[in-house]
């Protein structure tokens, strides 16, 4: 089939010109694209809605699961029509092999209803919850606080008939809603002229009460019960805006919390209040109030405005632009703005708060900081993973990893850690790999291989720990299950890892599909890996693995010099988060160990100088932290932690 018969395959399916040529452009998409097209039994066109869903699940972390026809087909059939169905769907396809028509069913609400009586029970309940909101608030009561509750209750309800049955209830409850008609003004015989509406609305100008006190200015993170009754100025940005016509809520954000505001009179104006669109900047003026005891705002507080100055627009088309709907490709174009909603924002200061905690752990225990150069002219984890660059035309590298520098500087600092980028020039397109990340090391001197594993459990636990110390809240709020792992770590050798695999039924896949079990010298890739990961369901530590599957540096085991002292710390979820091992500490086994690797001894000339002058054993270790926040928020991909994603396919925005 030509490029022009794909792009018209693709634009029968209600794919927009602009993604049916993008998607032409990645070679593998089209062709799974097409694949899940003829799965569904479409090709010869069909609705946008069905369209999109099978566009979504071609560009899905679960498009390669062995079961995913099933998926396309009930996509096809329309079996699978709504958002929520489609994310039940693909998580079915996570967490099964085998396809089983009843329970695919059962978990994705196929065929479910939803009876009236059903609903209104629920409604009815809602309304008893919230009797006091309902009835303080009236028909100003935001239609999403009471939406949002029934679409959790009423799971697999067809939503528009809840929502008219919902605004029946409002209705019958509150009386019927009155629609303001504009007045007829009739104009006397001794009156002026009556000026046109649009001059009456453009005239009004919002002005500060002098008479009210000087207001305090406070970021959001300091409104509190403290400041109740007394008047404040925020500036922030608009979170969400919900314009009730004589009443705004106001959801504001300014990177340090959410505070909640409500506007009416003048301050809502319809000359004015059509400019306060989400996400514009805003100075807001008003008295902190504490909220009723049955309605919750975020710091305990609300904002009652008596003044607000717009101080930077917004533009209509945002709600286009980070529709929660479109595809994943789509979505991180626009990381910019979605990094601004709730959980991404969340996200991104848990981060931010796990790199503080790391840093308070080795300072704490007398680490030194060190900051290595990042533009290097030798490797130490494979030339095939490596970036190249000119270096004003000699060849260098984007690092790997800065182990061997921080092992240099061992003798001047002692232990020693780095915060620091490093590069992997991998192909692999894994929910777990990335091709640049954060990479957290540590080198430390005069330790054994069992107090190199405790030093890394001690670390992953107290950083836990210190996280839920500093914001429980923000910490659950991303992951609700969240709890701080216990220590002593599992221990598990590799020659055991395999016959594990072996017992149950975990098995290497080779090229031409079939399954056999793994062999001794084997590598256990992700899945496996993570598979018997997650059977056990708890830390462990992959240790001692064969010397041909390691890096050159690693030291051999005493004990049996066929193996290394070498670990990865496998996280149930996500897998490996930490590969460590002892170091070469003898001169002559190091350059026995370049020239079985084919490194040149000379460009290494300052790294084996270490083993020259005053060599000791030591060990050290390399944490991925966007791995580290996978697993501890309990995220499906690592690039939702990341704050822009770099991977095979994306180095934009």
């Amino acid at each position: 089939m030509s490029t022009e018969e794909d792009q018209k395959l693709f634009l029968s399916i209600g794919l927009d010109e602009k993604r049916a040529k993008d998607t032409l452009k990645n070679k593998d998409l089209t062709a799974l694209l097409k694949t899940i097209i003829d799965e569904a039994s479409v090709s010869k066109g069909c609705d946008k809605s069905i369209g999109n869903l099978l566009y979504s699940l071609a560009t899905s972390q679960q498009a390669n699961s062995p079961i995913r026809s099933n998926v396309s087909k009930a996509i096809g059939e329309e079996k699978i029509k709504t958002t929520i169905q489609f994310q039940a769907a693909t998580q079915y396809l996570k967490d099964n092999k085998e396809f089983n028509q009843d329970t695919f069913n059962t978990f994705c609400g196929v065929g479910v209803v939803i009876t009236p009586e059903q609903i209104q029970k629920a409604i009815d309940d809602l309304f008893n919850k919230k009797a006091t909101e309902i009835s303080e608030k009236k028909w100003h009561i935001p239609i999403g606080d009471l939406l949002n509750p029934l679409k959790e209750s009423l799971k697999w309800a067809d939503l528009k008939e809840v929502k008219t049955m919902l605004d029946k209830k409002l209705e019958t409850t509150l009386g019927p809603k009155v629609v303001e008609a504009k007045e007829k003004k009739v104009a006397a015989t001794t009156a002026a002229p009556v000026k046109k509406i649009e001059e009456q609305l453009a005239a009004i100008t919002l002005k500060q009460d002098a008479s009210l006190p000087t207001p305090k200015r406070l970021k959001i993170r300091e409104c509190s019960p403290k400041f109740a009754n007394q008047r404040v100025e925020v500036h922030a940005w608009a979170h969400h805006v919900r314009n009730q016509k004589k009443i705004v809520f106001l959801e504001l954000r300014d990177g340090t919390g959410f505070l909640q505001c409500v506007l009416s009179g003048d301050l809502v104006h319809p000359s004015i209040i059509d400019k306060l669109l989400r996400e514009a900047t805003v100075k807001i003026v008003g008295t902190l109030v504490i909220p009723p005891a049955d309605k919750k705002c975020p710091g305990g507080v609300e904002l009652q405005a008596d003044y607000w100055e717009l101080l930077g627009s917004s533009n209509a088309d945002l709600e286009g632009v980070i529709n929660q709907e479109s595809n994943v490709d789509h979505l991180f174009d626009q990381r910019h703005i979605m990094m601004r909603g709730t959980r991404a924002s969340s996200i991104m200061k848990i981060r931010s708060l796990c790199l503080f905690a790391f840093r308070q752990h080795f300072f704490e225990n007398h680490y030194m900081e060190v900051t290595p150069p990042t533009l290097v002219n030798t490797y130490c984890e494979g030339g095939s993973e490596l970036f190249t660059v000119d270096y004003f035309g000699k060849p260098a590298y984007l690092t790997q990893s800065s182990q061997l520098y921080l092992e240099t500087m061992l003798p001047v600092l002692g232990d020693n850690f780095t915060i620091t980028q490093s590069y992997r020039a991998e192909k692999a397109r894994t929910r777990r790999h990335l091709t640049e990340f954060l990479h957290l090391e540590a080198e430390c001197p005069f330790i054994t291989y069992e107090e190199l594993q405790d030093r890394i459990e001690f670390l992953v636990v107290d950083v836990c720990e210190k996280l839920f110390k500093m914001d429980p809240e923000l910490i659950l709020s991303v992951n609700p299950d969240f709890k701080v792992p216990k220590r002593p770590f599992m221990r598990m050798n590799y020659s055991d890892a395999i016959e594990y695999c072996k017992k149950n039924g975990i098995q290497k896949k080779l090229e031409d599909g079939t399954e056999v079990d793994f062999e001794f010298g084997d590598d256990i890739p992700e899945a496996q890996e993570r598979r018997m990961n997650d059977q056990i369901g708890e830390p462990i530590f992959l240790c001692r693995f064969p010397a041909e599957m390691k890096a050159f540096y690693m030291a051999r085991c005493p004990e049996d010099r066929t193996l290394t002292e070498s670990l990865d710390l496998l996280m149930p979820g996500v897998g490996e988060i930490v590969g460590g091992s002892m170091r070469i500490s003898d001169f002559n086994e190091l350059v026995a160990a370049y020239k079985k690797a084919g490194l040149d001894t000379d460009e290494y000339y300052w790294f084996t100088d270490q083993r020259k002058y005053g060599t000791t054993q030591h060990g050290g270790y390399g944490l991925g932290v966007e791995r580290f926040l996978t697993w501890m928020l309990k995220e499906e991909h690592i690039r939702n932690v990341c704050v822009y994603q770099r991977t095979k396919d994306r180095i934009t925005p």
